[in-house]
């Protein structure tokens, strides 16, 4: 079987150690430090595998967007410091196959093309009952919530502000008081802590 062409898209020191704990396992398409090079080298290059920054200048949602549009066969994975849900919803929403917090070595590396390469999805383990939780949420017929709803939901429930809902969602605060007054009113509860706990 061949070598996964693999595209790096970080910071230059990252890509370096990136690459190096590679090795010879992949054939590097090549290093990138910023979103729009990313698109365009997703875009020339047609890699099988792209490993995108979550502090990738240019922003790495707008990376994993412009690569999935430019190279629609190409498996995004994007590496993170720390572990964040709402950051694992967005780069699966974005159309990211995996997302893998914390140090990256050889080992995990080899994890990451070995998924990618058996059609995989990356994620830890530690994540996906967040994932479920999220998508039993936007599924469920029985409470009678739109996605959206569901996803302002989840958001409360993990303790972000209407100012922080309405920035990730990339909707008006009015927009997101809107959404907990209807879900008060769904969900039969008094007010926004009831939705907490509920």
């Amino acid at each position: 079987m061949s070598r996964l062409r693999v595209l790096i898209a970080d910071h230059a020191p990252t890509c370096a150690g990136v690459r190096l704990a590679l090795g010879d396992q992949v054939e590097l398409s090549g290093e990138v430090s910023d979103a729009s090079l990313a698109i365009r080298s997703a875009h020339r290059d047609q890699p099988d595998l792209c490993l995108v920054g979550r502090d990738l200048t240019g922003g790495w949602l707008s990376a994993v967007r412009g690569i999935r549009r430019a190279a629609p066969d190409t498996s995004v994975v994007v590496l993170a410091q720390e572990p964040n849900v709402d950051d694992l919803l967005e780069a699966i929403r974005t159309g990211a196959v995996g997302y893998m917090p914390g140090p990256i070595d050889k080992a995990r590396l080899a994890n990451i093309v070995s998924a990618v390469s058996e059609k995989q999805a990356v994620i830890p383990r530690a994540m996906v009952l967040e994932l479920l939780m999220e998508l039993r949420g936007v599924w469920s017929d029985g409470d009678g919530l739109t996605t959206r709803e569901s996803q302002v939901l989840g958001m409360l429930r993990r303790g972000h502000t209407t100012a922080a809902i309405a920035e990730r969602l990339a909707i008006a605060p009015v927009t997101v008081r809107r959404h907990i007054s209807e879900l008060v009113h769904k969900l039969g509860v008094e007010d926004r802590s009831g939705l907490i706990r509920s």
